[in-house]
C-alpha cells in the first residue's frame, strides 16, 4: 500500500505511513488520484504542535476467543464509551475508532498550552475509567502513547477525518505498542511541553519502527507534587530574577498583616510566562517567617465546569496540613456545641459537595440531610464557607491563601472567593491572586485592592536569566537576539535559550556561549503550544492577518498585509491583535509584532505551500516600487523562500556585488555562499564561482583596510 500523502510504500495490513504518520484509507493514492484527471487543489490548513493519544485494549483476540462475541462486543463497546468520555472531558478531539482502539488528538481544532497535560490525564482517566466497564467480569486493560509534536492539520473536527499528518501520530502509536497493560508511555517531547506537571519514570530510549533518532519514554505516574493537591508551580526552582519591587508589594502586605492583624489583597497580572506563580512562590518564606500559614491553591483550564472544584481543593489543601481528609476537618471545624441540630443536617450536604472526594464520616445519629432544592444548597454552602473560614483563622490564626490562574476559578466556588476576599477587611486574612490580563472580578473591584502589572524583564535582567538557564555567561549578541525574541518574558527566555543550546545557535566559546550562524533558530515546542493557543484565541481575520504579517517581518503595514490578502481586512482586526498583546503600533503608523517569538510562531503555524505563495507576492511587490525602493537582497529572500531559483540567483548575485563595493565583504560573501548552495545541483560549475567569490570576500574581510 502507497502512502497518500507522501508516497512512501507501507506495510501490508498498517493503519498509518511510517514516514509521514498519514491514516493509509484516509485518501485516494496519487496515482488514483491522477488517473482520476482531479489534481490536488492547493491544501487548506496550518500546521500546529499537537499531542497525539492512541489508546488499545489489551486481550482483544483472546476475549473473542474465550467469549461469547455478543458480550465481547456489549464490553468493547461500553470500553470505547468511557474513552471518548476522558477525552471530550479535557477537550480532546476523537478523531477515529480503530478496532478495539482510539486515536485522539489535543490541540486541534483548537491548541490550549497545556494540551500535553490535558493529554495524560484523559490518559490517566481512561485508565481509571476501564475499572468501571468490568461489570463483574474480566477486568479490561489497556496500552496508552502519547506524542507531542508538529502535524499538518486540515479538513474539520466534525468531519470525521481531520486529514492530520505529522511523526507526532505514529511516535503515539508506536508507542502504544511498546507500553505494559495498564502502563501510559509518553516520550521527552510530551514531557517537556507539561512544564514540570507530570510525574513519569524513565523507561529509556528506544528507536522505533520507521524512525532514525532514538526517543526516550517515560511511564506516565500521576501529576507532580508531593501530594494530590500540590501545584508544580509553588516550588520553583533558582533565585527570583529582577521583580525586586513586584515582590516588595507583597511581602508589604504581609508585615502590615502581622503588625494590624488585618490583610490585604493584591492581584498579580500578566500574561502566560510572566512568572506570577514564580513570583507569587517567592513570598512563602517571608510569610511563614511572619508567622502566617500559607494555602497555595490553583485553577486549570480544564476544571471550569467541574463544580466546586477551587473550593474543594482548598478544602483539602487546608485538612493536608492537619493530616486528615477535608471532609472530617471540615466537620471538626463547623460542627461544635453552639451548632444547631438543624444547621448540622443543613451543613451536611453542603460538606459533601465541597469534599466529596474525601472519606467522610460521623453520621452517627441519622443519615445526612438531603436538600430539594437547589437554593437550600446554595444558601447552606455560603453559610458553611463563612463559619468554615472564621473557625479556621480562629483557630490556626493568620494566613496566606494563594488563588493561581484566578482567570479559570469554576463558577460554583465564586461564593467562597468572594468571602475570602471581603474578610481581609478585619481580619489576618491576606489573597494573592494571579491572573492573566482579562476583565477582572466585580468582587475584586475595590479601593483596597492592590495590581501588580507584570511586564517583560529589561535586557539586564534577561542576561541573568539566560546566565542561571545555560549555565554560563551569555555573549552580548546572544543577549541582545535573545532579549528581542522574547520581550523578557521569563518562560520564553528559558526555553529560548535551552532550543539555541540544543539546535547550535548558541555554542561555547572561550567558557562563554556565543550566538553562531547557524541560521534561523527553531521555536521551541512548549513555545509553540503556548504562543499557539493564543493565536487560535483569534477570529479567523486575526489568525490570517497575523500569518500573513509574518511573511513582512517583524515590522508591517496594513496596506501591505491587505495587498498580499488580496483582500481588506474587516475593520478593526489589527486593533484587535494590539489588544491581545500580539502586536503594537510604532511611533510611525506601522504595526509591530509584539515580540519574535510570536512572529516566528505565526510564520512557524502557515503551510509550507502558504508560505511560498506569499512570498512570491511580497517579492512581485518589493520589485514592482521604484527603483532602489527595495534591495536586491531583501528581494532574493523572498524569491528563496518562495522557490523559485531561477529568479533568486541573480538577485543574491547584484546583492553580493552591491555590498562588497560598500566594502560590507561579509555580508557578501554570505550572498555567493547562498547562490553556491541554492544552485549545487543545477549548475555546479556556476556554483563552484560562487563559492570561490565568496571565499575571496571572506579573505578580504580577514585582511581589513590598510592599516587597519
Amino acid at each position: 500500500m502507497r502512502c497518500a500523502s507522501c508516497g512512501a510504500q507501507g506495510a501490508e495490513h498498517a493503519r498509518f505511513c511510517d514516514r509521514c504518520g498519514s491514516p493509509f484509507d484516509a485518501a485516494l493514492t496519487r496515482d488514483s488520484r491522477r488517473l482520476a484527471g482531479k489534481p490536488p487543489a492547493e491544501a487548506a490548513g496550518d500546521r500546529r504542535i499537537v499531542t497525539a493519544l492512541f489508546a488499545d485494549l489489551v486481550d482483544y483476540v483472546r476475549m473473542i476467543a474465550e467469549h461469547d462475541p455478543e458480550d465481547v462486543r456489549a464490553r468493547v463497546t461500553a470500553a470505547l464509551a468511557t474513552m471518548g468520555d476522558a477525552i471530550e472531558r479535557f477537550d480532546g478531539t476523537r478523531e477515529k475508532f480503530i478496532g478495539d482502539a482510539v486515536f485522539a488528538v489535543f490541540g486541534w481544532p483548537r491548541g490550549h498550552d497545556d494540551d500535553a497535560v490535558r493529554a495524560s490525564l484523559a490518559a490517566m482517566a481512561i485508565r481509571a475509567g476501564l475499572h468501571d466497564v468490568a461489570d463483574g467480569g474480566e477486568p479490561m486493560e489497556v496500552r496508552i502513547g502519547i506524542a507531542t509534536g508538529e502535524v499538518v492539520a486540515s479538513g474539520s473536527a466534525t468531519g470525521g477525518d481531520m486529514g492530520l499528518i505529522g511523526e507526532a501520530i505514529t511516535t503515539a502509536a508506536r508507542i502504544q505498542s511498546l507500553a505494559r497493560p495498564g502502563e501510559i508511555l509518553l516520550e521527552g517531547a510530551t514531557l517537556a511541553a507539561s512544564r514540570g506537571r507530570l510525574a513519569t519514570e524513565e523507561r529509556g530510549s528506544v528507536v522505533l519502527r520507521g524512525q532514525s533518532t532514538p526517543v526516550t519514554l517515560h511511564a506516565l505516574r500521576g501529576e507532580a507534587g508531593t501530594g494530590a493537591w500540590i501545584p508544580f508551580r509553588a516550588v520553583a526552582p533558582g533565585p527570583l530574577v529582577g521583580r525586586t519591587e513586584e515582590l516588595a508589594v507583597l511581602t508589604d502586605a504581609i508585615d502590615r498583616c502581622q503588625q494590624s492583624g488585618r490583610g490585604g489583597i493584591v492581584v498579580v497580572v500578566g500574561e502566560a510566562g510572566m512568572g506570577k506563580s514564580r513570583l507569587l512562590a517567592a513570598a512563602e518564606a517571608h510569610a511563614r517567617a511572619a508567622g502566617l500559614a500559607w494555602t497555595w491553591t490553583e485553577n486549570v483550564s480544564y476544571g471550569k465546569g467541574e463544580p466546586y472544584r477551587f473550593a474543594r481543593l482548598f478544602a483539602q489543601t487546608v485538612a493536608d496540613e492537619h493530616g486528615v481528609d477535608s471532609g472530617n476537618f471540615v466537620r471538626r471545624l463547623l460542627f461544635t456545641d453552639d451548632l444547631s441540630p438543624v444547621d448540622a443536617r443543613r451543613f451536611g450536604g453542603a460538606i459533601a459537595a465541597i469534599a466529596r472526594d474525601a472519606a467522610f464520616t460521623g453520621w452517627e445519629e441519622e443519615a445526612p440531610y438531603t436538600p430539594s432544592d437547589p437554593a437550600e444548597v446554595a444558601s447552606a454552602l455560603t453559610d458553611v464557607a463563612k463559619r468554615y473560614v472564621d473557625r479556621l483563622l480562629t483557630i490556626a490564626g493568620p494566613r496566606v491563601v494563594v488563588i493561581d490562574d484566578l482567570h479559570w476559578l469554576d463558577p460554583s466556588s465564586v461564593t467562597l472567593a468572594e468571602l475570602l476576599v471581603e474578610v481581609t477587611a478585619d481580619r489576618p486574612l491576606i489573597v494573592f491572586a494571579g491572573s492573566r490580563p482579562v476583565t477582572l472580578p466585580i468582587w475584586l473591584d475595590r479601593s483596597d485592592v492592590q495590581r501588580i502589572d507584570l511586564r517583560g524583564l529589561a535586557e539586564p535582567e534577561t542576561a541573568r536569566l539566560a546566565t542561571l538557564v545555560a549555565r554560563a555567561a551569555v555573549d552580548a549578541d546572544g543577549i541582545r537576539s535573545i532579549h528581542e525574541r522574547t520581550a523578557g518574558n521569563p518562560l520564553f527566555i528559558g526555553e529560548t535559550v535551552r532550543a539555541f543550546l540544543e539546535d547550535g545557535t548558541l555554542e561555547w566559546r572561550d567558557g562563554r556561549v556565543a550566538l553562531t550562524d547557524s541560521g534561523p533558530p527553531r521555536v521551541p515546542v512548549t513555545l509553540r503550544a503556548v504562543l499557539g493557543a493564543r493565536i487560535d484565541a483569534l477570529e479567523p481575520s486575526g489568525r490570517e492577518a497575523l500569518g500573513v504579517a509574518s511573511i513582512i517581518g517583524i515590522t508591517f503595514g496594513q496596506d501591505l498585509v491587505e495587498q498580499l490578502l488580496n483582500d481588506p481586512l474587516p475593520p478593526g482586526t489589527l486593533d484587535q491583535l494590539a489588544e491581545s498583546a500580539l502586536i503594537r503600533r510604532t511611533d510611525g503608523g506601522e504595526w509591530r509584532f509584539a515580540h519574535g517569538l510570536i512572529r516566528d510562531a505565526a510564520y512557524a503555524g502557515l503551510l509550507a505551500s502558504r508560505r511560498r505563495t506569499l512570498h512570491a507576492r511580497l517579492a512581485d511587490h518589493l520589485e514592482g516600487l521604484p527603483p532602489r525602493a527595495a534591495a536586491p537582497g531583501q528581494v532574493a529572500t523572498h524569491r528563496v523562500a518562495a522557490g523559485d531559483a531561477n529568479r533568486a540567483l541573480p538577485l543574491l548575485r547584484e546583492a553580493a556585488e552591491s555590498a562588497l563595493a560598500l566594502g560590507a565583504a561579509s555580508e557578501a560573501a554570505a550572498f555567493w555562499q547562498q547562490a553556491a548552495e541554492l544552485n549545487a545541483t543545477e549548475d555546479p560549475a556556476a556554483a563552484a564561482v560562487d563559492l570561490a567569490r565568496a571565499a575571496e570576500a571572506l579573505m578580504a574581510a580577514s585582511i581589513g583596510p590598510p592599516g587597519g
